[in-house]
């Protein structure tokens, strides 16, 4: 015999319709969950993504800036605000991205010989961020 007398009825050891929908329920509440949290998750990650492709251009700026011959007086160098010709920059810093850099030169700062240069990289996704790298670059042969 597969089931059971319960009270003069006989009674199916299965699974029934309402406990069936009770778990499906459960089911989807669960699910619903997870699917708000993996879109928070997906979210965080391409911020960081952002963040992490603008300083490292900014970085990438500095760099460039500190290699540069001060003897050649190269142009990059001079006094005031420069936008990089390639703008807006993927975060290879090749044409076509989402990021847009520019630097500002002030000679002769915090030393004679010495400039202070603050790049600066600005990105537009869902909110406007942008990022500043502050640094001293060589401005002359008498740097040490």
């Amino acid at each position: 015999m597969k089931g059971s007398i319960v009270s003069g009825r006989m009674r199916s050891r299965g699974v029934s319709v309402v406990e069936v929908l009770a778990s499906v329920a459960v089911f989807g509440i669960i699910a619903a969950g997870l699917a708000v949290n993996s879109v928070s998750v997906i979210r965080s990650n391409r911020i960081s993504r952002d963040l992490s492709g603008g300083a490292a251009l900014a970085q990438g700026k500095v760099e460039q800036l500190r290699a540069l011959d001060p003897a050649a007086n190269p142009a990059d160098l001079s006094a005031g605000t420069h936008f990089d010709a390639a703008n807006p920059l993927n975060g290879y810093g090749q044409a076509g991205g989402i990021y847009t850099r520019q630097w500002t030169v002030t000679r002769d700062t915090p030393a004679p010989g010495l400039a202070t240069v603050v790049v600066t990289v600005s990105f537009h996704e869902e909110v406007a961020r942008s990022m500043r790298v502050v640094a001293f670059v060589c401005q002359s042969s008498t740097c040490t």
